[in-house]
């Protein structure tokens, strides 16, 4: 029986909490970045902890017993009791009276508008004293941030949709395939340009399963990014093609450096969106945050 809170079981608990919020093993483990086996053992060794069977997997899939529903609850309480408790000691050490933690995804400074920028003047004059803290992070990165608490909120294009979180469509980017001007295909013709393009080495995102693959064509899949710039650092080699936001590669396609590739075939709109946290509702800083970016929507469901 569990006499006590390490900081292991703390992390036992929020690794158990996020797979009931997924829905099961399997779906968590691309939102906690782990595999099956060590995700059975950490649950394992937490139910031996606890003295009690938290879950099941089985030919009925994965089941919650009635004691890990007990725990979970638990275990989100005891989270909220814990920022709660950091913010009251943080005022009594003179620091800031309320703070936030938001992330969102890279090269988003270009778009027009500057949304991220907009939204975070808007915040800071109606919350002058609120400590911000920011954080760049991937999309898979941003969901499982927010569904552990350790973010308020979260900015990016999201290829799914993750049981347990809420997503609030903000605004749409343009993204184009492209290739550097010292890539073969940079001057080639109209006439078999697809089936050109479908034998070029294509730089992936890694955060991207194949089915959510954006172009119609059967891309060569050679080479993995995690971000925009390192992406478009494949792209200046000359050897890959890749995909970017249209107003991110806007000035290397000014300057030369970069050439579409069939867009009128190729590009895709990827939809923003700010993702939070299901059934918890938002504090009133967080709420603040929240609106001060949806003021800035563009997204014709609002």
């Amino acid at each position: 029986m569990l006499a006590n809170l390490s900081d292991l079981d703390l992390k036992s608990l929020r690794i158990f909490c996020t797979i009931v919020e997924a829905g099961g093993f399997t779906a968590a483990q691309s939102i906690l970045n782990m595999g099956l086996p060590r995700l059975s053992i950490t649950v394992r060794d937490l139910e031996v902890r606890l003295g009690t069977k938290l879950c099941s997997r089985g030919r009925q899939g994965f089941q919650v017993t009635e004691e890990g529903l007990a725990v979970y609850e638990s275990a989100r309480k005891l989270f909220a009791d814990i920022g709660r408790f950091l913010d009251s000691v943080g005022v009594l050490s003179g620091e800031p009276k309320t703070r936030v933690e938001l992330g969102f995804v890279d090269s988003l400074l270009s778009y027009p508008g500057a949304p991220i920028v907009a939204g975070l003047e808007r915040f800071k004059r109606e919350s002058p004293t609120t400590h911000v803290t920011l954080h760049v992070m991937r999309p898979d990165e941003l969901e499982k941030a927010v569904l552990e608490e350790r973010l308020a909120l979260g900015v990016g294009a999201f290829h799914h949709r993750l049981s347990g979180l809420l997503y609030t469509p903000l605004f749409s980017e343009e993204q184009n395939l492209y290739c550097s001007s010292k890539h073969p295909l940079a001057t080639a013709t109209n006439v078999g340009l697809m089936e050109a393009i479908a034998g070029a080495e294509y730089v992936e995102r890694g955060y991207m399963v194949e089915s959510q693959r954006p172009s119609p064509v059967n891309l060569k899949r050679a080479a993995t990014a995690f971000n925009m710039e390192a992406i478009l650092t494949m792209l200046l080699t000359g050897l890959y093609i890749g995909y970017l936001p249209t107003h991110y590669a806007a000035r290397w396609v000014a300057d030369g450096t970069l050439v579409a590739l069939a867009p009128s075939a190729t590009s895709y709109t990827a939809l923003f969106s700010i993702t939070t946290r299901q059934g918890k509702e938002l504090d009133s800083v967080a709420r603040l945050l929240n609106d001060s970016f949806v003021s800035q929507s563009t997204s014709p469901t609002f």
